[in-house]
């Protein structure tokens, strides 16, 4: 088995002006995990082309660009959407890296970026310490496939609008196994990010393009906090340990739980669920506050 490099553990108790808590803390959960491998190689993801395009003296051209079209059927709804944006100058040197080219790179270091920000997560929710021993946790980058999405209408007096996007959705396996390497635990996360985006109001069309480096800094994130989040409440279910009127206190903080995520808690009897959204966060807690009017008496602490 290979070296394990750190390990998941339930968060210690965190003092709080709520002393009614109910939910025990489960003991800690011994993690090793090792470096997240490409199912495919890196130039061959399906939804991922390398990108680097250096110059060093002239002018360049370019446009703005967006069209959409949408669909209604028996299964739902649709759309498609096509996308492109530029600008026109002159220089003496530019260096342009696309998105592609974060992905490659990571892809060609064993996804290290993305397995850095997990681990970053995970420590930063305090469940994490540094261990030789325990379970052995596996991941692997199963696919990189492209997604577009959007519609457009006309409108009464005649002019078209609607929007249209592009990006890419990301799935990752997780396998878990104990010291005799048996498999006890396994699931499939996945993560999506518009690398692009158009819309038309009145006629008229708006593009967008946001850095490379800075969205694929965003999908690592997200990547990581989707299998950061599944790994931690496998173990250690998200609960409610209070309940105050239309608020209630949760057993997990930051960064795992955001300002605005929004919850369904469902009562310890399965008899009652109400919609929340988290309103403030916490180093080992969170409070969130319900949405709506519907009789939330029955939650209480331990509902999930």
């Amino acid at each position: 088995m290979k070296q394990p490099l750190f390990f998941l553990a339930a968060p210690l108790a965190c003092t709080s002006s709520w002393v009614s808590a109910q939910v025990p803390a489960p003991g800690p959960v011994e993690i090793a995990i090792g470096s997240i491998e490409a199912a495919q190689e890196c130039t061959l993801y399906e939804g991922v082309r390398y990108s680097n395009k250096t110059s060093s003296k002239g002018s360049s051209s370019a446009y703005a660009a967006g069209a959409a079209s949408g669909y209604a059927g028996p299964g739902g709804s649709g759309g498609a959407a096509a996308f492109a944006a530029g600008s026109r100058s002159s220089y003496s040197s530019s260096s342009e890296t696309h998105f592609e080219t974060f992905f490659i790179e990571d892809c060609q270091s064993d996804f290290e970026g993305v397995r850095e920000a997990m681990e970053a997560a995970l420590a930063s929710s305090g469940a994490i310490v540094i261990s030789d021993d325990g379970y052995w946790l596996s991941a692997r980058v199963e696919s990189a496939v492209p997604v577009k999405q959007g519609f457009v209408d006309t409108s009464l007096t005649g002019k078209a609008y609607g929007t249209a996007s592009e990006g890419l959705k990301v799935t990752m396996s997780l396998k878990l196994q104990d010291e005799k390497g048996r498999t006890v635990f396994g699931s499939l996360v996945d993560t999506q990010i518009d690398t692009r985006n158009a819309s038309v109001v009145r006629g008229t069309v708006a593009a967008s393009v946001t850095d490379g480096e800075a969205v694929y800094s965003l999908l690592q994130r997200q990547l990581a906090m989707v299998a950061a989040r599944k790994l931690a409440f496998h173990f250690k279910p998200l609960q409610v340990t209070d309940a105050q009127g239309k608020k209630v206190k949760l057993n997990y903080g930051g960064p795992l739980l955001e300002v605005g995520t929004l919850l369904s808690v469902t009562s310890p009897d399965g008899f009652a669920a109400s919609r929340y959204r988290v309103s403030s966060v916490g180093a080992g807690s969170a409070i969130a506050t319900q949405l709506g009017d519907a009789n939330v008496s029955s939650i209480t602490a331990g509902s999930s």
